[in-house]
């Protein structure tokens, strides 16, 4: 996925927010840092990882942002890389991606899925206004078309939280990401940064 987000990227010396939820923070999102600083980009990079919870009421689904980790850079101008292991009805990313443009412009943002089910970009589109959603570019390996309960199939192949050992959607939010914890601190330091 990295190799093509990367020419979408050298035409410009914006910042790079990449922008995770916990779950994918130590592995998609993680890889995909791992290759854009492989790329040249390491100096441009800064990471967001958001904790979500999912609510369900009359029929409509919330995922509320119960934590963040957001490293400082110049959220004006700047690229987001929006990554998710799979996008089925958008209201993370929706909420993810609010939360990341509330005080910023960005100049892009990139919705990069291994998998989405189909529709995902229509649904996540009309989320917003067009003078957002048209800076919105898609990247993903799979479009799906079937779900079973919950989960997309074949998706990821189940529930993704169980598949990367984090047993449920409520553990997966006491999780702390090693990428939060060990080698971003490591290049950023604890200044500046909010962990809440």
């Amino acid at each position: 996925m990295a190799f093509g987000l990367v020419p979408r990227l050298r035409d410009t010396s914006s910042d790079i927010c990449v922008i995770s939820t916990v779950e994918d923070a130590d592995f998609l999102a993680r890889g995909l840092i791992s290759e854009l600083e492989a790329h040249g980009f390491a100096d441009r990079i800064h990471f967001t990882c958001l904790w979500n919870d999912k609510i369900a009421t009359e029929g409509v689904s919330l995922s509320p942002i119960t934590r963040q980790y957001v490293e400082e850079f110049n959220p004006n101008d700047a690229i987001f890389v929006v990554v998710k292991a799979i996008i089925s009805g958008a209201c993370v990313v929706k909420t993810n991606l609010t939360r990341a443009i509330t005080f910023s412009d960005p100049k892009k943002v990139l919705v990069a899925a291994p998998v989405m089910l189909e529709g995902a970009e229509t649904r996540l589109q009309r989320e917003f206004p067009s003078s957002i959603s048209s800076k919105f570019e898609f990247l993903h390996f799979a479009i799906d078309n079937e779900k079973n309960g919950e989960d997309v199939v074949p998706g990821v192949g189940g529930s993704l939280y169980e598949l990367l050992g984090l047993r449920s959607r409520k553990e997966k939010n006491r999780y702390v990401p090693q990428i939060v914890k060990e080698p971003r601190n490591r290049l950023y330091g604890n200044s500046g940064k909010a962990f809440a």
